[in-house]
Formats: structure tokens, sequence, C-alpha cells
């Protein structure tokens, strides 16, 4: 049996920016290293995250590897992808039992295809999400989808936050179903978890509810349903107020929207915050109005504030929310439906209290938890490798 200390794990991920994909990436970086797995990391210089990482000795950080694919720089996108082969071969001389294990779509297909090349034979990806979607042109989803198609044959297993991304693996991939496991993704527990065993936000009759987000600016969380939504409830209710946490390309967009709607006084715009948890101590509701989703640690964290979540039935959002539950769900676009349910918890005290009060199975989310389930399959791989290689033919 291979110990522990005979493994190592390279993660791969394109940019370090705020996001739950890039969140869980790094707590696995430091999680299975403290676990006695030998691990390393690469990906861009880019990102607010970077700092955390930029002086430690088994991060790599590649300028040239960037989030949005460059056609018009396919030069430096080859040289790239021939850097990261480079890298991970000799990663490989050092550790030969090197397991690559990518996050994000686009280091996702080329980190897999340079592990393919560098010799690793334990080839890994987690899904957050798929970069192919109802939401985009025909033609966009079946270049990204093929991509993915001809990647999977290069991947030896698959990793899903949610059943939502299992049930599409399945359909769409070949063999996917006897190569994935569902490994949740871990939030930051203790800085949710201890403050939702605590007081808990109590509604007012008179003084403002306030609904709270955290999101990136991009067309993927559709803040313009969310603020449309407000706007509505702002007609029936004056008391409501939107805390948004968050920022990127569309916030002038945005701001712009605010002024002609005149709602700069009742939304928020705190930008990108490293500790969000503070903020969400006052908030009464959580909202999401995202158009595509793995399984958003947004959603999880609100939970363990015990805040009601009014959202989107998107990605792998149901695996948390049952509706009537611990939050009220609508059908992506419904944004009057999603204005109708938060005006629903605003005036409805024993509905909010019922959402609120709900005890919630979180276990799974636990950064403890997942740590431990990827080094058990991390072994597991591992083993099953040398079983495989010393079976006589």
């Amino acid at each position: 049996m291979k110990h522990k200390k005979e493994l190592s794990v390279l993660y791969i991920i394109t940019k370090l920016e705020l996001g739950g994909a890039q969140k869980v990436c790094l707590s696995l970086f430091e999680g299975v290293h403290q676990e006695g797995i030998q691990s390393f990391l690469l990906s861009s210089a880019d990102g607010k995250l970077v700092n955390t990482v930029i002086n430690n000795p088994r991060a790599i950080l590649l300028p040239a590897l960037k989030r949005e694919i460059a056609l018009g720089a396919l030069w430096q996108e080859f040289r790239c992808f021939i850097t990261m082969i480079s890298t991970i071969r000799h990663l490989k001389k050092e550790h030969p039992g090197l397991i690559v294990h990518t996050h994000s779509t686009k280091a996702g297909i080329m980190g897999r295809w340079a592990a393919f090349f560098a010799g690793v034979q334990q080839r890994i990806h987690t899904v957050h999400g798929y970069a192919f979607h109802d939401h985009q042109s025909r033609l966009s989803w079946w270049l990204i989808y093929l991509a993915e198609l001809m990647t999977s044959f290069v991947t030896t297993h698959f990793v899903c936050v949610s059943s939502a991304d299992v049930k599409t693996g399945i359909k769409l991939f070949p063999w996917f179903a006897k190569k994935h496991s569902i490994i949740r993704a871990a939030v930051d527990w203790q800085q949710f978890y201890q403050p939702a065993r605590t007081a808990l936000p109590t509604p007012s009759a008179t003084q403002p509810f306030i609904v709270g987000t955290v999101a990136c600016f991009k067309p993927q969380k559709n803040m313009f349903d969310l603020l449309r939504a407000i706007e509505k409830v702002y007609h029936t209710d004056q008391r409501i107020r939107l805390e948004i946490i968050g920022d990127g390309d569309l916030r002038s967009a945005i701001e712009t929207w605010l002024h002609e709607h005149k709602l700069t006084h009742i939304v928020t715009l705190h930008g990108w915050q490293n500790h969000i948890a503070p903020f969400m101590f006052d908030w009464h509701a959580f909202a999401l109005s995202s158009l595509w989703e793995g399984l958003p640690c947004a959603i999880v964290e609100a939970r363990l504030l015990k805040l009601p979540v009014i959202s989107y039935t998107t990605g792998g959002i149901a695996d948390v929310i049952t509706h009537g539950t611990n939050g009220l769900l609508c059908e992506q676009k419904e944004w009057a439906k999603l204005a109708d349910a938060i005006l629903h918890v605003m005036h409805d005290h024993k509905l909010y209290s019922q959402l609120q009060t709900y005890n919630d199975d979180l276990y799974d989310f636990k950064d403890s938890a997942m740590v431990s389930e990827h080094c058990s399959l991390y072994q597991s791989l591992n083993e099953k490798k040398s079983l495989q290689k010393n079976t006589p033919r």
C-alpha cells in the first residue's frame, strides 16, 4: 500500500481570482500538504489571490497563462502549453507518481493534455459547472463541448461538486459514470458556522430588510435580473435593501443602471472583500440569479449563517436548497417571481422563521471533509494503478 508521503499532486487553475473554484483549489493545495501529500500549484500570475501564494516555493506562476482564449495570439498560447508540459515533466522526474488535478475550463483542458504529453498517468479534473450551457450560441456550445469531449478521453477521473454536473457528464461523456466522484466544494467553515450559533437577524416591520449576494460581475451571474427584481420589490415595499459583494467587467454597466433607475440609495456595491462573513451577519436573506453554475459556495455560506436563500434553480443549487424548506426557488429568467419570493419572505414571518431555522446537513462542505475525501481518492487511484501495473497480462 502506498503511503501518503509517497503521493504528490499538482493543482492547475487558470486565474487566482476571488471565486469558488479558486478557493477550493487553494484549500486543497494547503490542506493535502498538511495531510502529508506533497502538493504543488500551477497558475497564472493574475488575480487577487496571487498574493497568498506568491512567496510559496511550491507555487509556480506562469504569466503567459491567461483565462481568456487568445485566438489572435495562438503562438503565445502554444508556447504556454509547451511550458506547461516542460514544467510538469520536470516535476514528474522528481516525483514519479505525480498526479495532476485541474480546475476551471481552460486550465482543465490545457493542463490535462499537458499532463498526458508529459507522461503523467493520473489526470483528474474537477467540474465546477460546465463552460458549455444553454445561454450561449450553438457554435460556442459545440466548440467548448467538443474540446471537453476530446479531453475526457485523457481524463482518468472526474470530481463533481454537484449531482447536476454528474447527470450532464454521464449524458455527454463516454465512461463518465465509471470514473467520477462527488466531492463537495468546501467553504471556510469556521468563518461562517460559528456566528450561525449565536443570535440570528430578525426582520422588523419598520427597519430595512437587507438582501445580499456574492457574485462576480459577469454575464454568468446575471446580475440585472436580480436588480430588476429588487426594483419591483421596492415599488411595493420601500424597506428593501440590496448589498452586493463582488466586482468585475460589468460594474460600470451596473452603476449606470442604478443611476438611471434611481436606486443608488437602496443598493450598495461593496466590491470584493477578503472576509465576507462580517457583511453577511446583517443580511436577512441571500439571493442569486445565476444562469449557469456548478454549486456556488456562497449558497452554502449563506445557509451556515441561517440566511433564507432565494434563487433560480441553476446547476447544483437544488442539492442544498429545497423550495419551502430552507429557501425559495424559481425558474431562470423569471425575475418577477424572484421579486415575489423576496416579498413573500419579507411579509410572512412564519415562513421566514421556518426557512431560517431549518437544520441543514452541510457536513460534506467542511474543508476538512473535502481534503480528507481528496486524499482518499488520490490513494485509491494510486493503489489501483499499482495493482494494474503488477497484474500479469
